[in-house]
């Protein structure tokens, strides 16, 4: 025999018995849930909905009695957190004037000392040179400024991170203008070092541990081709598609005659230098 022939009368059997069982249950429940539909007056109706919006009601205003109660506690606690931060702030800038006026008076004594002789002259020269390069001593001259700003916020419009300034933007920044050439960088009058550090912190950049509030300005002294060559750079590029994208601000300038501040972090306790050519150390 080819083909599928009849159903065999077993399984014919069988189906059937299942479509009975399967009506005979469908019938079952639908008879128990017709004897359950008893009318109800509009009195009911009206008391199960008062009694679920009283329900309601009692759990929305527990849920606000504790928001209240808890707020004066919240704020007094955010208000002495907030004064903490600003005392601690304020030390922290008092010591950075002190050390910066102690460094002065460090560097007089050590240039009259070796200005004594022909090789203390020479050393001299090497130290401005070093802490020139490594951001420990002021520095003067032309390059670029670069200021990234916040998308405006309009009005009712949610906060979105992304209209804002990030630490990888003014990082992408920073990286972009030392590869065209930069001496020296700073942002917001914090000078960047090997040291320093570029990061966020409950939505605040920091940059030598610092917070910083936006318009952020990074400021480079440079050769007079940096500007072309940053903004040729992959890192401008993204900037810029950030900025179309999500609004946020970007804006590139030359600037002459900046002074960019001596870096007020610790020197490091130890360094090796790398010879540039084929990377061992001398």
């Amino acid at each position: 025999m080819s083909g599928a022939g009849p159903t065999p009368p077993a399984a014919r059997n069988r189906l059937n018995l299942i479509e009975q069982l399967s009506a005979d249950a469908v019938a079952s429940d639908y008879a128990v849930a017709s004897d359950d539909r008893r009318p109800r007056s509009r009195r009911q109706q009206l008391l199960v909905a008062a009694t679920a919006a009283g329900l309601a009601g009692f759990v929305l205003a527990m849920g606000l009695s504790a928001r209240v109660l808890d707020a004066p506690a919240v704020d007094d606690q955010r208000a002495a957190l907030q004064e903490r931060i600003e005392a601690a702030t304020a030390l922290q800038d008092e010591a950075v004037e002190a050390v910066a006026r102690v460094r002065v008076d460090v560097e007089q004594a050590r240039a009259a000392n070796l200005d004594a002789s022909v090789k203390g002259r020479e050393i001299a020269e090497g130290i401005a040179a070093l802490e020139l390069s490594t951001g420990y001593a002021a520095a003067t001259g032309d390059g670029v400024r670069v200021t990234l700003r916040d998308k405006p916020a309009a009005d009712g419009a949610v906060d979105d991170e992304l209209t804002r300034v990030l630490d990888s933007d003014v990082q992408a920044a920073v990286n972009g203008l030392w590869s065209a050439g930069a001496e020296a960088v700073s942002v917001d009058g914090q000078r960047l070092t090997a040291q320093s550090a570029i990061r966020s912190a409950a939505g605040a950049i920091l940059v030598n541990y610092r917070p910083l509030q936006p318009p952020y300005t990074i400021e480079a002294i440079g050769p007079p081709a940096m500007l072309a060559d940053f903004e040729a750079s992959q890192a401008a590029s993204d900037l810029r598609g950030y900025a179309e994208q999500y609004g946020i601000g970007f804006d590139t300038q030359a600037a002459d005659g900046m002074t960019l501040p001596a870096a007020t972090m610790a020197l490091p306790d130890q360094a090796t230098v790398i010879d540039g050519e084929d990377g061992n150390d001398s």
